[in-house]
């Protein structure tokens, strides 16, 4: 049975073209299946491989045409962009009216209150600004018409119960220059002038000229000016002889002396201060209603103004002795009352003039730039050329030098 089962299959594997050794068709059958079950993997893997491989094509090609797309959306922005640039150069306005249109409201509301406050802002900045310009034109115009109160003279009136008080206010100028005369000045001047104050802010030389016209011209102007010259100061001390140019001054608004006539109180009236004039003199005025001078020789006429009743204020810490009137000082006085600072006007244009007058006679002391004043310069011009008739010998350091007849210098002493 074995040998019968052997026999047939050996016939059917030799009719299937198999070998017949059974070993040898084992390991044949084998080789094939294994050969078949590589393939079989090759195909299945090649096949599964290729379809990854597409899909990342296709996302290439899909994030190759979106990059496309972006580049050209890109461009299209940087050209807008461009043209909304050149669009805000030339219309400001424009695009911030695009602005507002894309924007949200809350974006729209918060740049209306940005805009608001910026035009707030503006309007503060240019409201001041026209408000400082404001300012500057009142003060501006405020410095051309102010002039000192009459204060202390109100006050007299109502304390003397005299509405028709005299108040005169007095000044002096040329106390502390090493040449030159004192001049102190005495006014009465109803009208309130533009400008009328302390003489020594008036920087400006032809401000106080100006002002000097105006106030012995004006209506119902009674003035004088009292000189001293360099011999009365030297003779005296310069604090006396201040003194009695205030109470000549005082007396010559008072009691008006004929023209070149001397007087035993306040000396000779001149017509005009001038450098010809030696000794102590005095210059008076009077005006009438029309600011027109009156002839002071005509006793009819200047009796007609001659008041009963006078006042009179001195700048500074000292009243003069036997003065005409009843007197009182005043600290500062020509920077805080009218009259006062009329007064100083008076009395400093007055020696200003006298000083150019004496600059003629005496060019080279240089009397027209320093008026007199010890300045490094006019010291200079002294040690070269010594002293002039017009230089006060007591003041230092003059007194402590010696000079011939002519006045140059002999020894100097203690001069620096």
């Amino acid at each position: 049975m074995a040998v019968q089962r052997k026999q047939k299959t050996e016939q059917f594997q030799q009719g299937n073209g198999v070998p017949i050794t059974t070993t040898t068709t084992r390991r044949r059958s084998e080789r094939i299946r294994m050969m078949m079950t590589s393939s079989s993997n090759d195909a299945s893997s090649s096949s599964s491989s290729s379809f990854p491989t597409r899909t990342i094509s296709l996302k290439q090609e899909q994030e190759n045409k979106m990059g496309r797309i972006s580049t050209e959306d890109t461009a299209t922005k940087g050209a807008s962009s461009n043209k909304n640039k050149r669009s805000k150069n030339a219309s400001h306005e424009d695009n911030d009216n695009k602005e507002d249109d894309t924007a949200t409201p809350a974006v729209k509301r918060n740049k209306k209150t940005k805009d608001s406050s910026n035009n707030k802002e503006k309007h503060k900045t240019s409201s001041r600004k026209n408000i400082a310009s404001e300012k500057e034109t009142v003060h501006f115009e405020t410095d051309i018409k102010e002039c000192l109160p009459r204060t202390r003279e109100k006050e007299l009136r109502l304390a003397h119960n005299i509405p028709n008080l005299q108040v005169i206010g007095i000044d002096e100028a040329g106390r502390g220059p090493l040449a030159g005369p004192v001049v102190a000045a005495a006014a009465i001047i109803p009208t309130d002038i533009p400008g009328v104050m302390d003489s020594k802010k008036l920087t400006k030389e032809e401000d106080r000229e100006a002002l000097f016209d105006q106030i012995i011209s004006s209506p119902n102007a009674r003035w004088s000016v009292a000189i001293g010259d360099a011999g009365r100061i030297d003779e005296i001390n310069i604090l006396q002889a201040t003194l009695e140019c205030m109470r000549n001054a005082a007396n010559g608004v008072m009691n008006v002396p004929l023209t070149g006539q001397s007087d035993s109180i306040i000396g000779r009236r001149e017509m005009e201060a001038s450098s010809k004039y030696s000794g102590c003199y005095i210059v008076c005025g009077i005006n009438d209603e029309h600011g027109m001078p009156i002839d002071l020789n005509n006793f009819e006429r200047v009796n007609q103004v001659t008041f009963a009743k006078y006042y009179a204020l001195i700048d500074g810490n000292r009243c003069p002795k036997d003065m005409p009137c009843e007197t009182e000082s005043m600290v500062k006085g020509d920077s805080r009352e009218y009259a006062i600072a009329a007064a100083s006007i008076l009395a400093k244009v007055t020696r200003d003039r006298l000083m150019r007058e004496y600059d003629a006679m005496y060019p080279e002391y240089e009397l027209k730039r320093h008026k007199g004043y010890p300045t490094s310069a006019h010291m200079a011009c002294v040690k070269k050329f010594g002293a002039s008739p017009i230089h006060r010998r007591t003041f230092a350091p003059l007194k402590h030098m010696s000079f011939d007849n002519e006045g140059r210098i002999i020894v100097n002493e203690g001069a620096d």
